[in-house]
């Protein structure tokens, strides 16, 4: 019995190892989100706003929703209002930029409603 103890923590410890050793932050290892075949960054944008005030969370949220409901040229100019926000970090800045330019992909690769 005592060894069967031994031996489940000794296995847990295994599994939890990997994620302590790792340098990169969690957000850098979200894959990006595929829209109409382009690859989008919306994980990452969302998750390097989860620490800014919440009415820059709300704007955020709202244009990556946007995005799902292929609301795409509303999308961007939710996110493009955000960028012109004050109080936003280098990393914050260079995901939105990023995002709104592979939005505009999204829309050339759109076929025109009909």
């Amino acid at each position: 019995m005592k060894m069967r103890f031994v031996w489940s923590g000794f296995c847990l410890a295994l599994l939890l190892l990997p994620g302590a050793c790792s340098k990169s932050t969690s957000s850098d290892k979200l894959p990006p989100m595929q829209v109409e075949g382009v690859n989008v960054d919306i994980p990452q944008l969302s998750a390097a706003f989860t620490t800014a005030p919440p009415e820059l969370q709300s704007r955020v949220s709202t244009g990556t929703t946007k995005v799902r409901y292929k609301q795409y040229l509303e999308s961007m100019a939710d996110l493009d209002g955000v960028l012109n926000s004050p109080g936003l970090n280098d990393k914050q800045k260079a995901l939105l930029t990023q995002v709104i330019g592979q939005l505009k992909e999204v829309v050339n690769k759109t076929p025109p409603a009909h």
